[in-house]
């Protein structure tokens, strides 16, 4: 038995500790974690959706580090937020024995046996969460980063919908700035913002958004229709030589802090596809190709905003400013799906970015949401 399935082995072997003495098969699995996901699932905010002059593209990255021309502020990601002091660590971490290797390849193996299913879009609910950074009603920053700041604490979330079409020509659709909230990190943050008047915070007003085009997905600056996400390489030797074609094909003017290494490029990647609709094959070799980037360590199961239980994978983002930090994934280890992401800009006590999928899965119509 080789390293990798001795690795695999023991993960499995961990995991199974979890479940009970008669295991359900992986597809029983798939489905308990959608049906819970769902029960759970809060009602949230979102951030909005950029356009191309012939297409609208969706970026669904962290914002850690983005292409020059996508502001992770035009991402249509999501996240609950917190319900108490915004300042607290987002999720509830437990101690874990597990490495991120050893969760990643047991999230392969998972990924790999999940049944293939299709229709006609591809549906996303996400909720989105970043801190007040400028009040509107000024129209100006109230400061540089790093040296002045807002007097207060706050962050705004909304929840976004998504419906991307798999049928070329055939309409899409987002249902954005649902459920906009303001939670401020204390009451004496409340009260300062009442001290200034209560002025308007940036919040998304609710609007449909219909669409004669499809809705495309970044691979960093490449984009992708779902059917085109669909075809890609189910093996990790030829999604690697894939995604190290892409990386040298971007060019260094693109990105704000520079070209990325590899490992940084796979990291945003699987943000992105992890959430889309790739086969259970790029699935599963996307889960392999994370597993031997040893800068991707495990934070060990956390408790996301939703309640659920899932692995948090770190990686340390190097970069200038608000580009360095630490980017976490959290994935159900049952059912190998991502649950949430977000970014921590160094040395700030709030992620700038949290993102929580509330819902996906394939459906056969505008408006209809996967069936538990």
């Amino acid at each position: 038995m080789n390293d990798d399935q001795e690795q695999l082995a023991q993960a499995l072997r961990t995991l199974a500790h979890r479940e009970p003495a008669t295991p359900a098969p992986v597809p029983d699995l798939v489905r308990r974690g959608r049906r819970a996901r769902r029960a759970r699932a809060v009602m949230g905010a979102v951030t909005g959706m950029g356009l191309a002059s012939a297409a609208v593209v969706v970026v669904l990255g962290t914002g850690a580090v983005h292409p020059a021309d996508t502001p992770s502020s035009t991402a249509p990601l999501a996240s609950a937020p917190h319900s108490g002091n915004s300042s607290q660590p987002s999720h509830s971490l437990r101690p874990r024995s597990l490495d991120a290797r050893s969760v990643l390849l047991a999230a392969a193996e998972t990924a790999a046996r999940e049944p293939a299913t299709s229709g006609h879009y591809w549906y996303t609910r996400q909720r989105t969460s970043q801190p007040v950074r400028y009040l509107p009603k000024t129209g100006k920053k109230l400061g540089k980063p790093k040296r002045e700041k807002i007097p207060f604490s706050a962050t705004v979330a909304s929840t976004q919908d998504s419906w991307y079409a798999s049928d070329k020509g055939a309409p899409s659709r987002t249902v954005t700035g649902q459920n906009p909230e303001v939670t401020f990190a204390s009451p004496e943050d409340e009260a300062k913002w009442k001290q200034l008047g209560s002025p308007a915070l940036p919040q998304e007003k609710p609007s449909t958004n219909d669409y004669d085009m499809q809705l495309l997905f970044h691979i960093g600056t490449h984009r992708f229709t779902v059917q085109q996400l669909l075809e890609l390489p189910t093996t990790k030797d030829d999604l690697e030589s894939q995604l190290r074609r892409l990386l040298n094909e971007e060019s260094p003017s693109d990105w704000g802090s520079g070209k990325p290494e590899f490992t940084d490029y796979v990291w945003w990647t699987a943000q992105d596809l992890l959430a889309g609709p790739i086969s259970p094959g790029t699935r599963s070799a996307l889960y392999r190709l994370l597993a031997e980037q040893p800068a991707i360590k495990s934070l060990g199961e956390v408790t996301d905003r939703l309640g659920r239980s899932g692995i948090a994978l770190t990686l340390t983002a190097a970069g200038e400013g608000d580009g360095e930090g630490e980017s976490r994934l959290v994935v159900d280890d049952d059912t190998a799906e991502l649950l949430s992401h977000e970014f921590r800009p160094q040395g700030q006590p709030a992620p700038a970015l949290q993102v929580t999928y509330e819902d996906m899965g394939w459906v056969d119509s505008l408006g209809e949401r996967p069936q538990s």
